[in-house]
């Protein structure tokens, strides 16, 4: 019975989810609906959960990562009423892998892709001399100018240099973030409880 409950929960919890990304999107194309439209009705059914996570800590430039803070948390609590309504139990072992796991998908991995594709601009607006990709956002300036003072302190290189080595320190992030996730949810599935 108790099983049966949370497979339910759990595919309602889908269901919300899915209405989540529904709000996101529309959101994008009518932040702020008026009331009556489709857009208003998502918007009350979804926001109070999304205001939960609503901080300045999670905006980085244009974009609020605090609904995927959101749904990541919805994800993880679904997956493990997913696991104990097929496997009717639950440990620390399996809290902590879906929780690197989310932490992966809904955090790391994508503020390094974004980061990576924002460098990947960047640099060809250095190759390109194009000021207004090469300038883009502050966020690779900073980045850029860390590791122009990391490896070369007191010395004068090329923007394209400092551009290229930083998307390749960025990629290497990634698979170096993707590796000791995998390797910490292994380690995780060794716990015996």
């Amino acid at each position: 019975m108790l099983a049966q409950i949370a497979g339910f929960t759990a595919r309602l919890i889908s269901l919300y989810s899915f209405f989540i990304w529904i709000r996101i999107i529309m959101s994008w194309f009518n932040p702020w609906p008026r009331e009556g439209s489709i857009t208003w009705y998502f918007a009350k059914l979804v926001d109070p959960y999304l205001n939960l996570f609503r901080s300045k800590k999670f905006v980085i430039g244009y974009f609020d990562f605090s609904p995927l803070l959101a749904v990541g948390l919805l994800a993880v609590i679904q997956s493990l009423l997913n696991i104990y309504s097929v496997f009717q139990v639950m440990t620390l072992s399996l809290v902590i892998q879906m929780m690197l796991s989310a932490f992966w998908t809904y955090a790391l991995s994508l503020l390094l892709i974004i980061l990576i594709i924002l460098l990947a601009i960047r640099t060809i607006g250095a190759f390109t001399h194009s000021y207004g990709l090469s300038r883009m956002n502050a966020v690779t300036e900073n980045i850029i100018r860390k590791v122009q003072n990391l490896f070369f302190p007191n010395r004068i290189v090329k923007e394209t240099t400092l551009c290229v080595i930083t998307l390749a320190i960025a990629v290497l992030a990634w698979f170096a973030s993707r590796w000791l996730i995998g390797f910490l949810i292994a380690l995780a599935a060794r716990i015996p409880f």
